[in-house]
């Protein structure tokens, strides 16, 4: 059965942040896919911005969204902060009409984000 969804941990040298990509679709049967690994890495993040890049995220659903809040939670009990780049035009959407990025912060890429 193929993966729907894929998570990488991307190198980076900056102390104030760590990359965390998504490629694929972020629905049910893909945050099954990768719910253990991603629950690992989001335990284990220890800098200030995690990012979530969504460049190459093709879909997110209600499943995917209630996790993000999840994340978005945790890391504000511990000051830290959740912030999504590269978002596609379906995406986006998404979360203009459910009040997302109200919520977390969103930029372009990340490029925009380190301006900031």
């Amino acid at each position: 059965m193929q993966t729907n969804l894929k998570v990488f941990v991307l190198d980076s040298t900056d102390p104030s942040y760590q990359i965390i990509k998504f490629v694929g679709e972020f629905d049910k049967a893909g945050h099954a896919d990768v719910r253990d690994d991603l629950n690992s890495k989001v335990r284990a993040f220890d800098k200030r911005f995690l990012v979530f890049d969504f460049t190459e995220l093709k879909f997110i659903n209600s499943e995917g969204i209630g996790y993000l809040m999840e994340v978005h939670a945790h890391l504000l009990k511990q000051d830290k902060k959740l912030v999504i780049i590269g978002v596609n035009d379906h995406v986006k959407d998404v979360f203009e009409t459910i009040g997302i990025n109200e919520i977390v912060s969103i930029y372009d890429s990340l490029e925009d984000f380190l301006k900031k």
